[in-house]
């Protein structure tokens, strides 16, 4: 599969994260309220092809819910201005297992970097667990359960300038 990762509009990632994250609720209620602000930018996997989104990511500006040196961020990393969180991060179901989450992850992480980020996060699925650590994540904290979504744990990783 050939594939192309860029910026979409949130709206476009809606059909996988209803699909992959959400399908027990509605469409109507997938939207975070993120999608629409300023500096929020959502990345999509399309096949070359067909044009079809296979893969989502959202990146915006927010501060981690840790105290970041306390977690083992670099000295001076991770100010209110310089955190970001990951969130709506899908790969369709026939289309994992082949980089395509990897690829769409490395174009959130390159954006965070080239807007002065250095520390991301989000709150990670316990089944990605094993992902996120590939790229480099770690965790924060204890697991906990979002009802109706599952076991959850924060993860977070250190941007180093120059070295996504």
């Amino acid at each position: 599969m050939e594939l192309d990762v860029e910026l979409i509009p949130a709206a476009a990632s809606y059909p996988i994260r209803h699909a992959v994250l959400r399908p027990h609720q509605s469409i109507e209620d997938v939207p975070f309220k993120e999608d629409d602000e300023a500096g929020t930018a959502t990345f999509g996997a399309i096949e070359r092809g067909s044009g079809a989104v296979v893969g989502v990511a959202t990146v915006f500006r927010d501060p981690a819910p840790f105290d970041a040196p306390q977690a083992g961020v670099p000295a001076g990393g991770g100010s209110e201005a310089s955190t970001w969180r990951l969130r709506g991060m899908a790969t369709r179901a026939a289309a994992q297992g082949q980089g395509i989450g990897s690829m769409v992850l490395n174009a959130a992480l390159d954006h965070v970097a080239a807007e002065g980020g250095d520390l991301i996060w989000c709150n990670a699925r316990v089944s990605a667990r094993t992902f996120y650590e590939r790229a480099g994540f770690r965790t924060w904290g204890e697991e906990w359960v979002i009802p109706a979504h599952g076991p959850h744990v924060v993860m977070w990783r250190w941007i180093e300038p120059g070295k996504v």
